[in-house]
C-alpha cells in the first residue's frame, strides 16, 4: 500500500517511521514559479509525527513525503495543488493532506484532482477544523474530512452524518519518551492522520474496498 504523506517531509530515520518510500519537496521560488526538488528533508518535525501516527497502524505500507511545509506549518494553493496532482499521478492508495483552503477559487481545481482520485481507486483523507468547516478538501463529498474532538479516545470516531466533515478524532499523535502528552504536538492534522491509518486498516480487510464503504467502516468505530 502506497500513501502519501502532504505535510512538512518526514525524517525517515525517525524509530516511529521506519524507513520511507520515496518522496518530492514542492515550493515556490521567488518568481512565484513552482519548483520540485528530491529533498523530503522534515525539518519541522510535523510531517514526521504525522508519519509516525500512520505507520502504528499501517506497518507494511510505502510512505512517501510530499513536502510542501518549510519554515512553518503553511503553503500556498499552488504548492498544495501540485501535492496533490503529484501524489495522483504517482497512484497512491491513499492521500493524506494535513491542510486545505477556505478559497472557493480553487474548490472547482480541487475537486476535479479529488473526482480523478477517486476514479482510480485512491482516498484522500484531508484535516478540517470543526464538523461545519467550509474547507476543502476536507469538506469534498469525495473526500474523507477529519477534526479534532477533544472528547475522542484514541481508536474511537466521533461519526458527523449530517456535517460538512465526516469524522471527529483523537487530535494527539504517539507519546515521546520524557516528553509529557500535553505538551507534544497536537491538533486537527493529527485527527486526519489517526482516520488515514484506520483507513488503511480497513483497505487492507476488504475484498473490494471503495469510499462508501470506508465510510461505514469508519462510522462504526464508536
Amino acid at each position: 500500500m502506497n500513501i502519501a504523506i502532504i505535510d512538512s517531509g518526514i525524517n525517515s530515520k525517525h524509530s516511529h517511521v521506519q524507513g520511507v518510500a520515496g518522496g518530492i519537496g514542492i515550493f515556490l521560488d521567488q518568481t512565484g514559479a513552482l519548483q520540485f526538488d528530491s529533498d523530503y528533508r522534515d525539518k519541522l518535525g510535523h510531517g514526521t509525527a504525522i508519519a509516525g501516527v500512520i505507520r502504528e497502524k499501517a506497518q507494511t505500507a510505502n510512505l512517501y513525503a510530499v513536502k510542501i511545509f518549510y519554515d512553518k506549518l503553511t503553503a500556498s494553493t499552488q504548492a498544495l495543488l501540485a501535492a496533490l496532482s503529484w501524489a495522483v499521478e504517482h497512484r497512491m492508495e491513499i492521500i493524506h493532506l494535513s491542510l486545505g483552503t477556505t478559497r472557493s477559487a480553487y474548490k472547482n481545481k480541487l475537486a476535479d484532482l479529488c473526482k480523478q482520485a477517486l476514479r482510480l481507486g485512491i482516498i484522500v483523507v484531508a484535516a478540517a477544523r470543526g464538523p461545519d468547516d467550509k474547507i476543502y478538501p476536507a469538506s469534498l463529498e469525495t473526500v474523507i474530512g477529519a477534526y479534532c474532538e477533544p472528547k475522542c479516545p484514541k481508536d474511537v470516531l466521533h461519526y458527523q452524518a449530517e456535517s460538512l466533515i465526516d469524522f471527529g478524532a483523537y487530535g494527539s499523535p504517539r507519546p515521546l519518551p520524557g516528553l509529557p502528552q500535553h505538551l507534544n504536538l497536537h491538533g486537527h492534522s493529527f485527527a486526519a492522520a489517526h482516520v488515514t491509518a484506520h483507513t488503511a486498516q480497513i483497505i487492507k480487510s476488504l475484498p473490494d474496498p471503495d469510499l462508501p464503504k470506508i465510510k461505514k467502516k469508519l462510522a462504526q468505530m464508536l
